[in-house]
């Protein structure tokens, strides 16, 4: 892998690791399938976490199946409410395999929307911070902040 000016900066709260970041487009009835599926092959790790995933709000995705597809040539345009699925995995084929292996095998679609960049993501240096007022562990409104929290075993 070559070098790249943004592998050489160190800032004081963090650094940048190269990662793929692959977008996952599917129907909202399919994201907890899709992302129930990937938490279970892959950590989907960020720093000091892991199960980490970004659901992009609603959309929607168009389409006109033709023939070659399971459906066959329908000659109807088809629109579904969609979201997308963003994840971070580090730079290593066997785990992309896995993310492509696991979204067709869970995925609604015949042809998943899927897309791979390369980009360079923050990393904490998890700083001795942890009375910081602004951190959600220090705040009031913490439970309508940092949202619901479930065991893994519901999931």
């Amino acid at each position: 892998m070559s070098k790249h000016a943004l592998d050489q900066i160190n800032m004081a709260p963090a650094y940048l690791e190269r990662e793929w970041q692959v977008t996952i487009q599917t129907p909202v009835g399919g994201v907890d399938a899709v992302l129930d599926a990937l938490c279970k092959v892959l950590p989907l790790k960020q720093g000091a976490y892991d199960s980490c995933a970004y659901v992009r709000g609603k959309g929607s995705q168009r389409f006109r199946a033709l023939y070659g597809s399971h459906a066959g040539n329908e000659g109807t345009v088809q629109t579904t409410d969609a979201a997308e699925i963003v994840i971070s995995i580090p730079i290593d084929e066997e785990m992309l395999n896995k993310v492509f292996e696991t979204t067709f095998a869970v995925h609604v679609n015949e042809e998943p929307t899927i897309h791979v960049v390369e980009l360079w993501g923050c990393r904490s240096k998890y700083l001795d911070d942890k009375d910081n007022p602004n951190r959600y562990w220090n705040r009031p409104d913490s439970k309508q902040i940092h949202g619901k929290a479930m065991p893994m075993s519901e999931k």
